[in-house]
């Protein structure tokens, strides 16, 4: 789906209808070539960090998830704050919003970059954050280009309309971060009734994902790289109860955001 974007930015009638309906919006080209630039500039900077918001692969062959680069990476913490981002995030969850979390997956190629189960965002954050309603937006931020071969993330549209799915949930508590995995069955009966869709763009490309929206990836066998952040918006009538994860998978500061000029410079 494409969009142009005038200042203030408002979606359309017809694109509230249709992230309600399927559960995401795509934007190909919301970020300008240079902006994509300067984001990936910051990013060796970023996976060099060795500290407890840094999750590596099983491997050990590099970094699964990097939390947190909005707090200490100039691009990425502009990047949160552009009005393209969080006015349309806004106007969907119809409240303000603070940054629960945020997280680079580098999928790095030759299959160092290991696939993600399918599963429901919301879930870890119901369960281990204490966040009580679904009020939350994954801004997935494409930083490299994101097509088939580079083992884009794989969606069920419409399956975010079934709900939070509880009682069929498997827990796995991968190290550094939990995952709640559903059961085969139901993803095989979610994926007969609505399909299953590539989210494929350019880098720059970005998509708006219901957080209830299940999706996973497999692993990036090809040779190249497919970066992508994770802007975990969250309502601020919405904020998490729970304490128990550190700053950079769980924000305590639920002070609203406020948006900056229009532009990564």
């Amino acid at each position: 789906m494409y969009l142009e974007f005038d200042v203030p930015v408002r979606l359309s009638e017809g694109q509230v209808r249709q992230y309600q309906e399927v559960g995401y919006l795509l934007f190909e080209g919301l970020l300008e070539p240079a902006e994509v630039q300067a984001l990936r500039a910051a990013l060796p900077e970023v996976l060099s960090r060795t500290g407890p918001e840094v999750i590596r692969e099983q491997d050990g062959s590099g970094a699964r998830l990097v939390f947190g680069a909005h707090l200490y990476s100039e691009p990425f913490r502009r990047l949160s704050l552009l009005p393209r981002l969080l006015e349309p995030v806004g106007q969907l969850l119809d409240d303000e919003v603070y940054l629960h979390q945020s997280r680079l997956n580098p999928k790095e190629g030759f299959g160092s970059g290991a696939r993600w189960d399918w599963h429901q965002d919301y879930s870890a954050w119901r369960r281990v954050d204490g966040m009580e309603r679904p009020d939350c937006i994954m801004a997935s931020v494409f930083v490299d280009d994101c097509s088939v071969e580079r083992s884009p993330l794989l969606v069920i549209p419409r399956s975010h309309r079934h709900g939070f799915i509880d009682s069929i949930e498997l827990h796995r508590d991968a190290k550094g971060y939990s995952l709640y995995e559903l059961d085969r069955a139901t993803v095989a009966r979610l994926a007969d009734e609505h399909g299953i869709e590539p989210l494929i763009g350019g880098a720059g490309t970005v998509a708006l994902v219901d957080c209830n929206l299940i999706h996973g990836s497999a692993n990036n066998i090809s040779p190249w790289r497919r970066a992508i952040l994770y802007l975990i918006y969250n309502a601020c009538s919405n904020a998490c109860t729970n304490d128990d994860r550190p700053w950079f998978q769980n924000n305590r500061d639920f002070t609203p955001l406020q948006a900056i000029g229009d532009t990564l410079a």
